[in-house]
């Protein structure tokens, strides 16, 4: 990518140029000539685009440390999942994000606070005193930069991500930083994580007494509620957070994950659906819990459609298989075979293949099939010849036939 015209401000640094980078969504026509001269009061160096698509390619090229968002520049809906995404994108971390609107409202203070967006301002007040708010926020960057890194490390959604890892940074933050709302937030996260639900809640609780539009405490204390088997009051929750901060497509599938664990379905599939068409990137998450309905309304097929497309092999074949030991527990012994047979082409490779066919097989010797056992275990000794489990039951089918026949 080219880098986007750079609209230099030669007025001398207090910091170095590089923590000063100032990126500005404003439309050509619109309100540059006063966020220009609002930044320049700070002594920033500014680089103005016009669209949200070019807002990676700028973040990456300019390297700015704040950027500031004109509202009026995108459609709204676009601008809602664009920083929701950032939100919990490690790119956007270290990113302070500035929100420009033409009038504050107790919505937009809502959405700024679940997007986990550091200030909203007017367009007024913007004009007026922009320059001041960022010399404060670089002086504040630099004051509590180990904080801000701690964060971004514990939020880091890298491919290398280690749970163990993670919660030792959190533990660490906290005691440093106990009275951080942003750290109080995944200190209770962790307790969630942990099943410590009694210190999770009063955490939540703590914060939600403080700040009542906090969302994303709103958010721990529903998933609190869940992990209690409270479904109602967390639907509770989170549909008063939803009308403050609609369309956030992690708070839709939780409403559906909600709904899921009261057993109304179709209010679970009908969150799961909004999620998946308000946010591409939440897709995937979304189709596996659409998937985990199919599968519990006896949808087979459409169920590993899904799957498919949303999950690795192991999870596919995993719910299929949770399933029919389920179904086994509850004596429906022929949906368990159909489960299974389903887990089995829910595999691309041989990997699984053997766990999945001895509980068929198993599944099959509880019908009285002992012939069809048989030959699935056969199939799982070809595969792996020191399957334990196979052999065992191998042997246990001998031995029935050696007693039938003696009888």
């Amino acid at each position: 990518h080219s880098f986007p015209k750079v609209e230099t401000l030669n007025h001398g640094f207090r910091m170095t140029l590089t923590n000063r980078n100032v990126l500005a969504l404003c439309p050509k026509n619109g309100n540059r000539d006063k966020i220009r001269k609002a930044v320049a009061a700070g002594n920033f160096k500014v680089s103005f685009i016009s669209a949200l698509s070019e807002v990676n390619a700028a973040v990456t090229d300019f390297k700015p440390s704040i950027f500031v968002h004109d509202w009026t520049a995108a459609d709204e809906s676009q601008s809602r999942q664009f920083h929701f995404t950032a939100s919990r994108t490690s790119t956007f971390f270290s990113l302070t994000r500035i929100v420009v609107v033409p009038e504050i409202n107790p919505q937009i203070l809502a959405f700024a606070s679940d997007a986990q967006i550091d200030r909203v301002l007017t367009l007024a007040s913007a004009a007026l005193n922009l320059g001041g708010e960022l010399d404060m926020i670089a002086a504040s960057k630099e004051s509590n930069k180990e904080l801000r890194e701690l964060l971004a490390e514990v939020r880091n959604d890298a491919a290398n991500y280690d749970q163990e890892e993670v919660d030792s940074k959190v533990e660490e933050a906290f005691k440093k930083y106990p009275f951080d709302q942003r750290v109080q937030l995944e200190f209770g996260n962790l307790k969630l994580r942990k099943e410590d639900l009694d210190r999770a809640q009063t955490m939540a609780e703590e914060i939600i007494r403080k700040d009542s539009s906090n969302l994303r405490a709103m958010n721990l204390l529903s998933r609190v509620k869940m992990k209690q088997g409270d479904f109602d009051q967390a639907v509770e929750i989170l549909k008063g957070a939803d009308a403050l901060s609609p369309s956030n497509p992690e708070r839709l599938i939780m409403i559906g994950d909600a709904f899921y664990g009261k057993g109304d379905l179709d209010e679970a599939l009908s969150f799961y659906e909004q999620a998946k068409t308000t946010n591409d990137d939440m897709a995937d998450e979304a189709n596996r819990n659409i998937g985990k309905v199919k599968l519990q309304q006896g949808l087979l097929e459409d169920a590993l459609e899904l799957f498919k497309e949303s999950a690795s092999e192991e999870e596919a074949a995993g719910y299929f298989n949770n399933a029919a030991v389920m179904a086994i527990k509850k004596g429906e012994l022929g949906q368990a075979v159909k489960l299974y047979d389903t887990a089995l082409r829910a595999l691309k490779t041989n990997k699984l293949r053997p766990v999945v066919l001895n509980n068929l097989a198993l599944a099959h010797r509880r019908l009285g099939e002992i012939d069809m056992a048989e030959k699935i275990l056969k199939k799982v000794l070809r595969l792996d010849s020191q399957n334990e489990k196979a052999q065992q039951q191998i042997e246990a089918i001998q031995k029935l036939r050696k007693v039938k026949k003696a009888g």
